[in-house]
């Protein structure tokens, strides 16, 4: 089986669908809100709501939809302008014993699977939405990690759906052999790197350095290795050669 792509999605400004209300919905809104997203929670309006999301809902942080789930609301629920109305993520947390799932199910006229999950996942596949069902890797086209977050600094676990307790763990044993206050010095060599980029885009005005060879200082790809001007010889009489040392020891760390 392919290891899964992990990746770190900016989610500012968007539209997460959490489709559910009880404890697993909260979690998802609270991580939802953490990532500068702005959840939208759909759910009768007779459910059970979870006192950490009605008090989320109550304060505004999260929009509330006090009806069942329609298929139009992935397409009419998102970003208007951005995206057309398009939701980014959809989160769905009811499961088996959930009263979404308990009542009478019936197979839909448009083809798909009768249980709400299944019929959500295969929505948002057709409209290349990414969906998370809980309790259903299957279901799903992506899964949160279990992470560890110090400022800018986030290291993130999974096991591929073998085991969210067992994530758990492993992260706390991963975060515990961490040095204390590593988050800051990854702010502070953040900060370097910017401003030593910014201090040589300000003071040269042509395109080579280092008698000439393009030095390479954009790779932003954790993946890319190192050139092979990498380790040129800087002559004392060149006048960027200081300039030079001080982005190669840069890209070393950074």
């Amino acid at each position: 089986m392919p290891s899964p792509l992990l990746t770190a999605v900016d989610c500012t400004a968007h539209v997460h669908l959490v489709v559910g209300a009880g404890p697993l919905a909260a979690a998802r809104c609270t991580r939802s809100l953490e990532a500068g997203a702005r959840p939208k929670v759909v759910a009768p309006a007779d459910a059970e709501v979870h006192c950490g999301l009605k008090r989320r809902v109550e304060d505004g942080e999260v929009e509330w939809v006090g009806r069942a789930f329609r298929d139009e609301d992935l397409r009419e629920l998102g970003r208007e302008e951005e995206v057309g109305g398009v939701v980014d993520a959809v989160f769905v947390t009811v499961g088996a014993r959930d009263p979404l799932t308990r009542r009478k199910r019936e197979r839909s006229t448009d083809g798909f699977p009768e249980g709400i999950g299944a019929r959500i996942s295969a929505l948002c596949r057709r409209l290349r939405i990414p969906v998370n069902v809980a309790d259903a890797p299957a279901l799903s086209t992506f899964s949160l990690l279990s992470t560890h977050t110090d400022g800018p600094l986030q290291i993130g676990v999974t096991t591929s759906g073998k085991g969210c307790k067992l994530a758990s763990r492993i992260r706390r044993e991963v975060a515990s052999s961490l040095p204390p206050g590593l988050g800051r010095a990854c702010e502070r060599f953040g900060d370097m790197r910017r401003r030593i980029r910014e201090e040589d885009e300000h003071h040269h005005h042509h395109h080579h350095l280092l008698h000439g060879a393009e030095l390479d200082v954009g790779d932003e790809d954790e993946d890319m290795g190192q050139g092979a001007s990498f380790n040129a010889l800087v002559t004392p009489e060149d006048q960027d050669a200081a300039r030079g040392r001080r982005i190669r020891w840069l890209g070393q760390i950074c």
